[in-house]
């Protein structure tokens, strides 16, 4: 082939793919454009930790390997794309100059075999990919599978070009060795095996395979380049950047607060996600990032117990769906038809994209966020359209309504009167410090206790609140409580919704922490727990908050309390979401069971970070379960399976979930009366206090509740 023929080949080739590509580049960047503005995410982008936290996650790929074998497999490809980089520049090169290395690298051996080595090391990933895929097809799986709703056709295709990057580099590699230009004729071991086997052919020939091959190596590359524009391997450019303009570490525990300021309120407001545009740009950046590797559905509490909510799917739809805006308000561009766009104009968000029983399916457990490897922050959006149906369409479950009611007007979500917060604490009360209207915490004590709606005013919650009372009473902290004053934290209204009252609810408190001179508080419910430590700083409200377990485990830790009684018993520990995957509180819990003699403790196969919900977060707990199997019932029948006597937990939220799933099963004659659903607190106060004090019947004897002598 002459050189004139193959530079005007190679220039065309480029020119075309390239030019596509610049055209699809700003149509995309019209499209993020779109987004309203974020700038605490430049913020982020330049913290010092980002550095440190951008190269684990990009170059090392370290969140890839939470799955080991696909991890990698992605790894491998990763590091080969790298290095075929390498390779692309040789090939420019060869354009030009047939005998073409690059100054010094091009000639070390060691080069050509790390370049083999990682190239062959990519074919056998591929290989992995497609077995992945065959075994996880959705088409016999469905639902079951984690690439149900992925573009399998477009995922083959992808794969399929990456080979033929590689075979192609590896031809011309040959082709170069038996002709005698390659640079590192010694290490290359795959040139070198197939090169041999070129032998035969004539030197014409052989120039003639190098300069097709090289050609066609460069229709492949920068075809590739193209079919990314318009596919989910777009994440190739786009995680890098998604990582690092990101939530650090991840968009886990708090949310992030919205701007209300209702002296400023007008027709054109809006609160939370109407429509796409609604969106920041990193969120819809999310959507062109979206690997469609289907990990976090594969998680998603609600996906595997039958419901219609697919994180994964929720992405991919506002992604679809602003692809097919966009071709509408900008032209088409490869998209399809204009008017398929037109049509995407008068589609509101919710419940036309996102249906309602997808959006309200969500506990915001944070399972899809964990585990997705680019950072895609799918609680955040979810929440965004919930603010959006909750303050500006007034659309919601109907449950949902009484406990807004409830939360503005009593400021707890059953309108239980102030003065039952205390009800738990009938006969310890002069050991008890309660801080009334006018008084501000005595500087001998430590700790405020935050009880929580929950653990104050329902019946089995209230006995893992006085058996940690009581631990603390043992162990000479000195604690006080707000009591009657003690209102809620406004985590339901916020997860539901309503970020107006939640901001109210969190203000209002806030002032009571100012008024009294609260210095360190102590929260038995981890939901409590992450928005008092995690969200009210946001608001002005920051203090030192430890999590019961915490403080327990520190109390054993330094002597002061005294596990010496055995409790004989098979004890298997539920991580609730709020205290291990948002908070990363996992060790203490356990060290607190481990310390009881007498205990033998087991592991459900989901735990730690990748625990399963109960089902009560996102506000959950006030909602009714009505789609598919109910998600306490799907993590005790994992609890059951390490054949417990005592399932514990640190949440009262997950104890009043797996405490009525055990019921469930007793009923149905699946589990035994014996096992008990308890708070770590209680399991450790049968061990520190031989001779409970009595406890009393709050408010009648209900069928769940414990014996009356006995908080544990």
């Amino acid at each position: 082939m002459s050189y004139g023929l193959r530079v005007a080949i190679a220039f065309a080739i480029m020119g075309v793919t390239l030019g596509l590509f610049s055209r699809r580049g700003v149509h995309l960047i019209k499209l993020l454009a779109l987004g309203k503005p974020d700038p605490e995410r430049l913020r982020w982008a330049r913290m010092a930790s980002n550095i440190k936290y951008h190269t684990a996650k990009v170059l090392f790929q370290k969140k890839l390997f939470q799955w080991s074998l696909p991890g990698l497999a992605h790894a491998l490809t990763f590091w080969g794309f790298l290095v075929v980089q390498i390779t692309l520049v040789e090939t420019f090169g060869e354009i030009f100059q047939p005998t073409f290395h690059i100054p010094w690298l091009g000639r070390q051996e060691w080069l050509g075999f790390t370049q083999d080595l990682l190239m062959s090391l990519v074919v056998l990933a591929l290989i992995s990919f497609v077995i992945i895929r065959l075994v996880q097809n959705p088409h016999r799986l469905e639902r079951k599978s984690r690439f149900f709703g992925s573009h399998m056709i477009a995922a083959y295709v992808i794969l399929l070009m990456i080979f033929g990057v590689v075979a192609t580099v590896e031809i011309v590699r040959s082709a170069r060795w038996a002709v005698g230009t390659l640079p590192y004729p010694h290490w290359a071991f795959v040139a070198k095996f197939f090169g041999q086997r070129m032998t035969g052919y004539s030197h014409h020939t052989l120039r003639l395979l190098e300069d097709t091959a090289v050609l066609v190596h460069l229709a492949v590359v920068f075809g590739f380049l193209l079919l990314i524009g318009y596919s989910k391997h777009l994440h190739i450019f786009t995680s890098p950047l998604n990582v690092m303009f990101g939530r650090q570490p991840l968009a886990l525990g708090a949310l992030r607060p919205i701007h209300i300021d209702m002296e400023t309120v007008s027709e054109d407001t809006v609160f939370g996600a109407l429509k796409v545009e609604d969106f920041s740009w990193k969120q819809l950046l999310d959507g062109f990032t979206c690997t469609e590797c289907g990990r976090c559905q594969s998680q998603c509490p609600a996906w595997n117990t039958g419901k219609p909510l697919n994180p994964k799917l929720v992405i991919m739809d506002i992604r679809d769906h602003l692809f097919a805006k966009g071709a509408a308000m900008f032209g088409a561009t490869g998209e399809g038809e204009t008017n398929e766009g037109v049509a995407e104009l008068t589609k509101s968000l919710v419940p036309d994209v996102i249906a309602d029983d997808v959006l309200w399916s969500c506990t915001t457990c944070g399972a899809c966020v964990y585990e997705c490897p680019v950072d895609i922050e799918h609680v955040d959006t979810i929440l965004d359209m919930r603010r959006a149906q909750v303050m500006m369409e007034s659309r919601f479950p109907a449950e949902a309504g009484n406990l807004l009611r409830n939360l503005e007007n009593s400021g707890n979500p059953w309108a239980a009167p102030a003065s039952d917060r205390l009800s738990w604490a009938k006969g310890i009360e002069d050991s008890l410090i309660i801080i009334e209207p006018g008084m501000r915490i005595p500087p001998d004590v430590e700790y405020l206790y935050w009880v929580g709606c929950v653990g104050a005013l329902e019946e089995r919650p209230k006995k893992s609140v006085r058996a940690f009372a009581e631990l603390m009473i043992q162990a000479g902290v000195s604690f006080a409580l707000l009591g009657q004053r003690e209102t809620c934290t406004g985590d339901p209204a916020r997860r539901m919704g309503n970020e107006y009252l939640f901001q109210e609810l969190a203000k209002q408190n806030i002032a009571t922490f100012e008024e009294i001179g609260v210095r360190k508080i102590v929260a038995s419910c981890p939901h409590c727990f992450n928005t008092i430590a995690r969200e009210y700083p946001d608001f002005g409200g920051s203090y030192k908050v430890i999590h019961h377990s915490e403080l327990l485990a520190q109390l054993i830790e330094d002597g002061r309390l005294n596990p010496r009684e055995p409790v004989e018993a098979r004890v298997t520990y539920h991580d609730p979401c709020y205290l291990a995957r948002h908070n990363d509180v996992m060790s203490q819990p356990r060290a607190v069971v481990e310390s009881i003699p007498g205990i033998t403790s087991t592991e459900m196969h989901r735990h730690k970070k990748k625990t399963f919900c109960c089902g009560a977060g996102g506000a959950r707990l006030w909602m009714e379960e009505t789609i598919g199997k109910r998600l306490n019932i799907e993590r005790i029948d994992e609890a059951l399976s390490t054949n417990p006597d005592i399932v514990s937990t640190g949440c009262p939220y997950c104890m009043i979930m797996l405490d009525d799933a055990v019921k469930d099963k007793v009923q149905q004659g699946e589990a035994s009366e014996d096992v008990k659903v308890l708070d770590i607190s209680q399991v450790l106060l049968r061990s520190t206090k031989p001779a409970p004090v009595p406890l009393p019947v709050f408010g009648g004897a209900p069928d769940d509740a414990a014996p009356e002598d006995d908080p544990t």
